[in-house]
Formats: C-alpha cells, structure tokens, sequence
C-alpha cells in the first residue's frame, strides 16, 4: 500500500509520465498528490520506438527545467506488459518489441526511473484518491485509444505472475469479431477502443460530419442527437459485456472507468448497466456499481509519480 507524505517538511517530488497510444501526459507531482506542473505531447505511436522515446525525453526536460527543488525519480505507465522497466509489446505501438525504458531514461537524467503498466498507475491513484478509498476491491479501466484494467484485491494491486494482470482489453467478448493490434480476435478492445470503434462505425459517424470523434459524439448526444445516442448506446452494449465477464469471474461488484472516453459516461452507461444486469449472476446483479473516476484527468500521472514514493 502507498502512503503518500503530508507533512510539509517532508515533501518530495517526482515526475508522473502516463504513455498513451495518443498523448503523453507528465507533471511534476509532490508525495501529497499535488501536481506542480504538467506538459502533454503527442506520443508519435505510429512511428516506432525512438519516436516516443524523444517525446518522453521532451516531457521530463521541460518540467525538470527551472526547477529549483529536488527531484526524487521518475515514474512511468506504460501500455502492455512492463517487467524490470522493460515495456514488452505494447498496443497500438507500432514496431515495438521489448524496449527498457528505465535503463536508457536512467542513463539520460541520472535520476532513478521506475516503471509499470500505464492501467495499474491510474488503478494505484484510484486507490489512494479516488472511489478505491471505499471500495477495497475493483477493477479500474482506462476507457481511451486502447482498453487498459488494474485489478484490485483487498486494497492492493494484483499483477499476475509476469506483471501482465489487468489486460480487460484482450478479452474476448465475439470470438469471431474483428483483430485488435494485440493480436487477439474479438476482443473488448477492438470493439470499443477509440480507433477500432471509430473505423467499424465509420459509415454512422460520417453522417454526423468529418472526422467526427468521442468529443464530438459527447456534444451531439448532449443536444438529444438520436444517431450519437445509439453509437454511445452501443459502445455501452460491448463494455457492459466485457464488465459482466469480470464480475462473474471474480465475485467483483465494482468497476471504476477512467480514460477519455469515459467523458462519454452519462450517454453509455445506462446500456452498460442494463447489459450487466441482464447477464450477471443473480448475487450481483441488484449489488453492482461502474463509476466514473473521480480523478480521470490525472489518474495515470498521479499513479506513475506515486511509484516513486512506494
């Protein structure tokens, strides 16, 4: 368990780097969850690993630049699997194998880096700030370019034997549904992560306009436009079937929902629920909660700081 420092004269501070298929987010954080300072980039997923290397790099010196006070580490998410600070074929990364973030970042800024998987960081700032504070057991998702879990037992982060635990997106919910990035056919993610969804529906969104995406959906459904309603409608179908899969594996009743697209919620959720309690157990299915993170903007940096006041 985290115990984050309060005592002003104790204060410490780390840079939080949350890696996503789309944007990185960074900030400085101090050990009471404050954030200093931030900077978001482009994460250039699409153009291989020294892409996001130096987008990474671009992160830390600006926030480390002026500024006067010590700097404790560095903590990143990373998508995939992360063991030892290496990232190990992460989703929508392309050309990208197995790559060691902590000794190359290490070797670069001579602070100490520690790394994890970008979902169990937003899980582990759940926890500690978020609805986790009640509940002792739940699964976070980050709802975005891909579909990330953090699983909570009992108050801490399960990480499965290879540290890969959590990985909601690549579970199959249509085993003959489309191919996700991850290889796996069918899978939550290809059918609700942001680009997969947005091609499968590309027909439906053009109607709406070009290039229309979940910000847009949010406000068409916001003014009661009928076709953005029943694309969210659907997005709600899919996640409440992948929800259900995990309540009824693990006797959970609560999930929490990060992530962009989780700005969404008030459009899906009710399918979503309707979903879960059509195919829940009988003992959950009267007893279930999925919430909205309360700190979704900052999960995944706040997480990844926290790594380094463990």
């Amino acid at each position: 368990m985290i115990k984050l420092e309060t005592d002003p004269k104790k204060i410490g501070y780390a840079i939080g780097i949350d890696l996503g298929g789309t944007y990185i987010k960074s900030a400085i954080v101090d050990s009471g969850g404050k954030i200093i300072k931030q900077f978001k980039i482009e994460s250039f997923a699409e153009k291989g690993p020294a892409a996001v290397s130096k987008q990474i790099e671009k992160c830390i010196q600006f926030l480390s630049k002026g500024f006067k006070k010590n700097i404790l580490g560095i903590g990143i998410g990373a998508p995939g699997i992360v063991t030892k600070g290496v990232v190990k074929f992460p989703p929508n990364f392309k050309g990208w194998k197995e790559v060691n973030l902590k000794k190359e970042f290490e070797k670069k800024f001579k602070y100490e880096v520690i790394l994890d998987n970008d979902a169990n960081c937003a899980g582990l700032a759940e926890l500690k700030f978020g609805h986790g504070k009640k509940y002792g057991n739940f699964i976070f998702l980050t709802l975005g370019t891909g579909i990330g879990g953090a699983i909570v037992t009992d108050g801490k982060l399960y990480r499965g034997e290879q540290n890969g635990a959590g990985e909601f997106g690549m579970m199959t919910i249509n085993y003959n549904g489309p191919e996700c990035l991850g290889g796996n056919r069918g899978s939550v993610e290809s059918h609700i992560g942001k680009n997969y969804f947005l091609e499968h529906e590309s027909e439906e969104l053009n109607k709406l306009g070009k290039k229309t995406d979940f910000s847009d959906l949010q406000k068409l459904a916001a003014k009661g436009n009928k076709a953005a309603l029943q694309l969210l409608k659907k997005y709600g179908f899919y996640l409440g079937i992948g929800i259900t899969n995990y309540f009824n594996l693990m006797d959970v009743r609560t999930a929490i929902l990060g992530g962009g697209i989780s700005n969404n919620y008030p459009y899906f959720i009710k399918e979503c629920r309707k979903v879960i309690k059509e195919r829940s157990l009988k003992t959950i299915k009267n007893e279930f909660r999925v919430l909205k993170s309360k700190i979704n903007n900052n999960a995944g940096v706040l997480g990844a700081a926290a790594l380094i006041f463990e």
